[in-house]
């Protein structure tokens, strides 16, 4: 079975890959010859950017599609960025850039509380759409720990762990990540609907 992922974020694409790819075939937008998909997230809620990426794809090529939206929700932050994770401290911001803000701005902070939470849109062959969340707690560190950059990797520590994400192997993040747990709802829902 053919799964397109709606995103052109090449970190986000191998995460994905390494969970899936075992029993399905993925492809990017790249591999169907669309260049540089990209669409407007404005959606309010995590749920609403991963359909309208999921959505705006499986238009073009009327394949099943799968979409992800990933918010950092910080509570001494009242919950910010959450659904602006990706473009925290700017319009293109590097990952160190919105890492940066974030540790400026929980500077002198006790609480240091934060969740990770994935949200999968998957539209099926028929066009109906799915949904699946993936949600894991920890904390925000005081600098960067780890060589692996991705997102806020390096200065999330998940709650079971004595390591940040980006202190962690690949492997070892894939096993209870946020978005793990998420993919893990949809491949028990597509090998419950083959």
């Amino acid at each position: 079975m053919k799964i397109v992922l709606a995103t052109s974020n090449l970190d986000k694409v191998r995460e994905i890959k390494n969970l899936l790819s075992d029993k399905y075939t993925i492809l990017t937008p790249k591999d169907l010859n669309i260049a540089n998909f990209e669409v407007e997230e404005d959606g309010e809620t995590l749920e609403a950017n991963a359909y309208i990426k999921a959505k705006e794809l499986f238009n073009l090529v009327n394949l099943p599609t799968l979409a992800d939206d990933t918010g950092l929700f910080v509570k001494a932050l009242d919950n910010r960025p959450g659904v602006k994770s990706h473009r925290y401290a700017g319009d293109n911001p590097t990952y160190y850039d919105n890492r940066k803000k974030m540790l400026k701005e929980l500077e002198g902070k006790t609480d240091r509380f934060a969740y990770f939470k994935t949200a999968i849109c998957y539209i099926d062959i028929k066009g109906q759409e799915h949904y699946f969340t993936g949600k894991i707690k920890g904390t925000i560190t005081d600098k960067d720990y780890g060589d692996n950059e991705f997102g806020y990797d390096q200065i999330f520590k998940p709650e079971t762990s004595k390591l940040t994400f980006g202190q962690m192997s690949k492997k070892n993040k894939n096993d209870y990540s946020h978005r793990s747990l998420a993919l893990e709802k949809l491949i028990n829902f597509l090998e419950e609907n083959k």
